[in-house]
């Protein structure tokens, strides 16, 4: 039985562990509050803080894989993410341990098309000059043979373990209340189904030869946001016109002078100003599956919530 770490168990480390422990492997998962929320019974629980390296190491030693899902506050990105990822990367090396990086789609900035492996790394913001730097830097020491890395860059996150789709689009529709989406409403989006994301990132750890590369992940067909909360809000039971509110411009910089996050995703609105696509027929091709259907997604979401998992804790 193979041990595989997951550091962060929040929107996809539990997700995550959960996959890994259903593929029959040990699992460590790591956070700094020591809660169990939405970790399996059959995974370990080791508290601490990621940046101290003697206890990383304790916990990586007899790792063969770690699964790099934690992060510093969105708005701290910039200061806090370099070292953050420096530290895992140096203990994995000690260790022997294989990392696959919870990266994300920012470096390729503002798309033409859609988002496949072969698109240019142009980013256009400071968080995405950031994530083309932390790749790069990961990637050069995969190169160097210094140890074995992967990257996943999944779309924005959908379902019912990401805290932001309960917040702002199932929990409020299933009381009735308005339902909040940042950007336009008449865009398509290719959204990132959690599940999926989780299964995909095992395949990559538990995989010979995925290693040394970025993978797009594969998304959900696209939907609008006006039409993706017209069917959350009929799935959650809803009747007449449903109740949305779209932020952007102004009123988005409003509430952003109160909260450092949606300020801080400002400059990330062109992801749901535009057409975002995503083409993942490079991961499919390899691993033989897509997506989850969008229905079947989105009924799960909606039962999900309904549910009320508990919020996880990174």
């Amino acid at each position: 039985m193979s041990t595989h770490v997951v550091l962060g168990t929040g929107s996809v480390g539990a997700p995550l562990a959960r996959e890994l422990v259903s593929r029959g492997h040990r699992v460590v998962c790591v956070n700094r509050s020591g809660s169990r929320s939405g970790l399996p019974a059959g995974a370990d629980l080791r508290a601490g803080d990621v940046m101290d390296p003697q206890f990383l190491e304790s916990v990586l030693v007899e790792a063969e894989v770690v699964y790099q899902l934690t992060q510093p506050p969105y708005h701290r990105w910039l200061q806090e993410f370099p070292s953050l990822q420096e530290t895992v990367l140096e203990v994995a090396t000690r260790t022997g341990t294989r990392v696959v990086l919870g990266d994300n789609l920012y470096g390729y900035g503002q798309p033409a098309g859609p988002i496949s492996d072969a698109s240019p790394q142009a980013p256009t913001t400071r968080k995405g000059r950031l994530r083309k730097e932390l790749a790069a830097e990961a990637l050069a020491a995969h190169r160097s043979g210094e140890l074995r890395v992967a990257l996943t860059r999944p779309s924005n996150y959908l379902g019912a373990d990401y805290a932001l789709t309960r917040e702002l689009l199932t929990g409020p529709a299933l009381e009735g209340k308005r339902m909040a989406v940042f950007g336009r409403l008449d865009q398509p989006h290719a959204f990132a189904y959690v599940p999926d994301v989780a299964r995909a990132m095992a395949e990559i750890g538990g995989s010979d030869d995925a290693w040394g590369r970025a993978w797009v992940l594969p998304a959900l067909a696209p939907i609008t946001q006006g039409e993706l909360c017209e069917r959350i809000w009929s799935l959650a039971g809803q009747t007449g016109k449903r109740k949305v509110a779209a932020l952007r411009g102004l009123p988005m910089r409003m509430v952003g002078a109160f909260s450092p996050r949606v300020r801080e995703s400002i400059e990330m609105l062109y992801e749901f100003d535009e057409p975002f696509l995503i083409d993942s027929s490079e991961f499919e091709a390899r691993f033989g599956w897509g997506a989850t259907p969008l229905d079947e997604a989105l009924e799960a979401t909606v039962r999900g919530t309904r549910a009320e998992p508990a919020t996880a804790t990174s």
